[in-house]
């Protein structure tokens, strides 16, 4: 059913979880039926690695050596995202569009795609708060907007 779907393709992801090994694992087996549907028409689709959750760092199991070496292997193209934060998501889909229908970005489009920052909103209740907080001299990650 699977050569259905994907008969005539341009393009195909593998997206798998890094924090999940098992889903990586399953690559093999996709990457085969993949390679089975389009054996018969001589032109293998595009193929891309995306590897998800990369806002998960600290539970990450699947290194990017190892993704890096499947893409390369397997003549993939690769990227790495975070769907929950929307971290290079845009650039993948803008990337492997691009490369689908032959067209090279340039330098000012890929510099376009800036990574997602996250900041949390603080309001103080207390005034006297708010200036101790502008008042430290340590170095902080904190940015406040007055």
């Amino acid at each position: 059913m699977l050569d259905k779907y994907i008969f005539g393709s341009s393009g195909v992801l593998f997206v798998y979880d890094v924090t999940n090994s098992s889903s990586f694992d399953n690559l093999e087996d996709w990457l085969a039926a993949i390679k089975k549907v389009f054996s018969n028409s001589g032109k293998m689709p595009h193929l891309a690695l995306v590897g998800n959750k990369i806002d998960l760092d600290h539970m990450r199991t699947i290194k990017v050596d190892k993704h890096n070496k499947f893409a390369l292997d397997n003549n993939m193209s690769s990227y790495l995202v975070s769907a929950k934060s929307g971290d290079s998501v845009a650039f993948c889909f803008k990337k492997i569009a691009a490369e689908i229908l032959g067209i090279r970005l340039t330098r000012p489009e890929l510099e376009l795609q800036q990574t997602v920052l996250k900041a949390d909103i603080i309001t103080y209740s207390d005034p006297n708060a708010r200036k101790a907080t502008l008042q430290t001299k340590a170095k902080s990650s904190t940015c406040i907007i007055t």
